[in-house]
């Protein structure tokens, strides 16, 4: 039995690898174009984002019917390894995979026609508005409320961590209601939205949001309700995975080919013993990760949640220690925004939470059993 992609994700994967390099976004490379892209007050770039949409990579992570390939799971990881290879800046994950994947599940042919369409297409950016402060990583804590009074509807509460959300034109607000937990469409320029932007440590960036009495109507709902976050999450987890796969594939890479070119003592620090230990474990890590992201690629549709949130906890881990080996290596340089190094290393910061840290990931593996 072998594991290698078959040729059409093989294809499929050095498609968006194309992409991505014809954006400039290179990896190891320059990083000025990274660099230029953070920068920006949406903290990504819209024409790499255009491009990327072209492309039909904002579309792989929903059903067929929409123009993506859900259901070949595995092509979308290792589109999202390349896409964290090349240290992408653009949101695919929190806009593409997360947004994309709830509107997909649970929105209306209304919703999806007038929003989900149009960013697929690059034309509208959706984040999803779920956490709050005091729900830690419980994704099932919503204080959010909505209140009904007549034919009128209003959502009241505050959302944190809104992952690309600074640019966002639309929300996906997670409110209590009658029905337990609901999902509300709600625009970004909505009387009694406002919304407050800061910088995550990766550069990209993220929005709180206040509702005061912001009007939602039948049409805004999302159907279902927090049952209808189980596969965004499981998909999301997994994504993350794989992203995190392409980062520190990176910086083992921008790493081994350092320590061979890097002297020391009249020698290059790779023939010292105590390098080749460190970097031996760390391919080690590499692997093991890799293995992870595609047993939850190829996991049965029941055990793909579990899966999910096992390779999420692994990968995250072992990534960060990797990111770790690389920045000692490279001594003080590593953690600065001069290499590519640094670079990785806050992003898979950012990466490692997605719907929870290592210990929730962990919890949730544990449940499922």
């Amino acid at each position: 039995m072998h594991f290698d992609p078959s040729e059409d994700q093989a294809m499929l994967k050095a498609a968006v690898e194309r992409c991505v390099a014809a954006g400039g976004d290179t990896g190891a490379g320059d990083l000025g174009p990274r660099r230029a892209a953070r920068a920006t007050a949406a903290g990504f770039s819209a024409v790499s984002w255009a491009r990327l949409a072209e492309a039909g990579v904002l579309a792989m992570p929903v059903s067929a019917a929409h123009g993506g390939m859900a259901d070949d799971r595995m092509a979308l990881l290792l589109a999202m390894e390349a896409i964290g290879h090349a240290l992408v800046p653009e949101p695919v994950l929190d806009c593409a995979v997360i947004a994309g994947t709830l509107l997909d599940v649970a929105g209306s042919p209304a919703q999806q026609e007038s929003v989900l369409a149009p960013m697929l297409a690059g034309r509208l950016m959706v984040s999803l508005a779920h956490a709050e402060r005091a729900a830690r990583f419980n994704l099932g804590h919503v204080e959010t409320s909505l209140s009904q009074r007549g034919n009128v509807m209003t959502i009241d509460g505050a959302k944190t961590a809104i992952m690309a959300g600074g640019a966002a034109d639309r929300f996906i607000v997670s409110a209590r209601c009658n029905a337990g937990i609901c999902f509300w469409l709600v625009r970004a320029d909505a009387p009694g939205v406002e919304r407050r932007i800061y910088r995550l440590a990766d550069g990209s960036v993220a929005a709180e949001l206040m509702l005061r009495g912001v009007t939602v109507t039948h049409a805004d709902r999302l159907a279902g309700g927090l049952d209808s976050l189980d596969r965004v999450v499981a998909t999301a987890r997994a994504a993350a995975a794989a992203e995190m796969l392409g980062v520190m594939t990176l910086l083992f890479d921008a790493t081994l080919e350092y320590v061979k070119t890097r002297v020391q003592f009249g020698k290059p620090i790779g023939s010292f013993q105590v390098i080749q230990h460190r970097m031996a474990d760390a391919f080690v890590l590499v692997e093991q990760a890799r293995s992870q992201v595609v047993r939850a690629g190829l996991a049965p549709s029941a055990d793909f949640p579990r899966a999910a949130a096992g390779a999420k906890a692994f990968v995250a881990d072992a990534a960060l220690s990797v990111a770790h080996t690389a920045v000692q290596l490279h001594g003080g340089m590593g953690i600065t925004d001069e290499l590519v190094i640094g670079h990785g290393l806050k992003r898979l910061r950012v990466l490692a939470l997605t719907f929870g840290d290592a210990a929730a990931d962990i919890y949730d593996y544990r449940r499922a059993a």
